[in-house]
């Protein structure tokens, strides 16, 4: 929610449509979000749309009359404010976070990481949503499905649906955007286990009466830390050495610098390695096959011969 306020206090007049289009989300799930923001008369947030200019401001300037629309104009009353606002999309921030390192030490720049993390909300349970990667434009979804969703886990209702032809009955958790799928994931306890659901291949979703408790100390980006990918399944170690061909090293950096791992240069820089714990063995594995000779893997020993089994295969076609 603060990411929608944000948008419209840097762009006054910007309309429902667009604030869906760049929180990368579907027009119900924002006028949810709209709506809940309107309603918080305790927080008295100065927010009113193309809809009042017949009515005089005053006081009560979340007072929002009739119902609003994907054309609707929203404003936020910032007169009193001392900041110049900015107005970064999501994809725009998650930049500038990945350009600033999370061990930097400069005041100035924590602070500026700070306010970008705060403003994003990622860290905060409340929204029960999560972005993994950098944000990009999302696959068409059902809109009713990700409110029923969060309705849920809201009311902490569990949830029933079919998936893959199978029926289930799960604890929700949260809401995950994986930007490299370009797709929105359920993360929910199923048989006693956390799993993720692509949401677009949700049929038949149903809130269901039954309450569960959802865990205290449960945290989305916490749980997704150690997945590459969004894959589930038990952690697992590896050791990878990389050879620096191409341009391999930073490829390396950039695509494990948000994960806490351990690169050691070895040989006086002639080679990387990579340690890490992990989960997803799948996404893993393409990712390891996308540096060809420049990588191998030492361990798991099965996860190299599997490696070595699909090179083999690869080799067959030629």
């Amino acid at each position: 929610m603060e990411r929608i306020l944000a948008l419209i206090e840097a762009e006054p007049g910007i309309t429902g449509q667009k604030i869906a289009e760049a929180c990368a989300a579907p027009w119900p799930m924002i006028k949810n979000d709209l709506d809940t923001i309107m309603l918080a008369a305790a927080n008295h947030i100065p927010l009113y749309t193309d809809q009042d200019e017949n009515s005089e401001l005053d006081d009560d300037l979340d007072d929002i009359v009739g119902e609003i629309t994907p054309e609707t104009k929203f404003y936020l009353d910032t007169y009193n404010r001392k900041h110049s606002p900015l107005h970064l999309t999501v994809g725009e921030a998650l930049q500038v976070l990945s350009s600033v390192n999370s061990e930097e030490k400069r005041p100035t720049l924590l602070s500026l990481r700070q306010k970008i993390l705060h403003s994003l909300d990622l860290d905060s349970q409340g929204t029960f949503r999560y972005i993994k990667g950098n944000m990009t434009t999302a696959a068409e979804v059902d809109s009713e499905v990700l409110i029923l969703i969060e309705g849920a886990i809201s009311k902490r209702h569990q949830i029933g649906f079919t998936y893959n032809s199978l029926s289930m009955t799960a604890d929700p958790l949260g809401l995950v955007y994986y930007s490299r799928l370009r797709q929105w994931y359920l993360s929910a306890v199923n048989d006693s286990l956390i799993k993720t659901f692509n949401v677009s291949k949700i049929k038949d979703l149903k809130e269901l009466s039954k309450s569960y408790i959802y865990p205290e100390s449960f945290s989305l980006k916490a749980e997704l830390a150690p997945r590459w990918g969004i894959e589930f399944g038990q952690p697992f170690k590896v050791k990878v050495r990389f050879l620096n061909r191409s341009q391999t090293f930073n490829k390396v950096r950039k695509d494990v610098a948000h994960r806490e791992c351990k690169l050691t240069d070895e040989n006086g820089g002639a080679s990387l390695l990579y340690e890490d714990t992990i989960i997803g063995r799948n996404e893993f594995s393409v990712w390891i096959l996308g540096f060809g000779s420049a990588a191998t893997v030492l361990e798991p020993l099965d996860l190299r011969d599997e490696i070595i089994a699909r090179v083999k295969a690869a080799l067959g076609n030629y």
